[in-house]
């Protein structure tokens, strides 16, 4: 399965970066209590702990700002290669362009994913929406 989401925002393209690698290093704190630099994500992993009794290794395949920031999550279930890329309209327009591409593990486990992939995969496309318009809101103070 895979998502796709293409919206354009009046945002500079360095703050959409800045936000989304300030969560990706939030997270990667929480989870190792390291932090590493920007430019050394590029092929850094680590485990995450997703909820009870489930987690994943999350690895970066690209971190080159301001431009892309792209990573695989991979679990016992599934393995998901997300990416982000940031095209620069001008000083101010930022296009963004994420993708989600989903792999399955096992038979049973795709009839299960597209069983139900159709209704989570547009409640994520919405929570990736929200995301988008948080950091367009946060940068106009709004």
């Amino acid at each position: 399965m895979k998502m796709e989401i293409n919206k354009t925002i009046d945002v500079p393209r360095e703050f959409v970066f800045e936000k989304i690698i300030d969560s990706g290093l939030y997270d990667i704190e929480r989870q190792t209590g390291k932090r590493p630099k920007v430019m050394n994500m590029t092929g850094f992993s680590y485990v995450k702990t997703f909820g009870k009794n489930q987690s994943g290794t999350i690895k970066f395949d690209e971190v080159s700002g301001p431009s892309v920031y792209a990573f695989t999550t991979t679990t016992q279930r599934n393995t998901f290669h997300t990416r982000w890329e940031l095209h620069k309209i001008d000083d101010r327009s930022t296009n963004i362009i994420i993708t989600e591409q989903q792999e399955s593990n096992g038979f049973f486990q795709k009839l299960n994913d597209i069983a139900v992939g159709f209704v989570l995969g547009r409640i994520k496309k919405r929570q990736v929406i929200a995301m988008i318009d948080a950091i367009e809101k946060a940068y106009n103070g709004r």
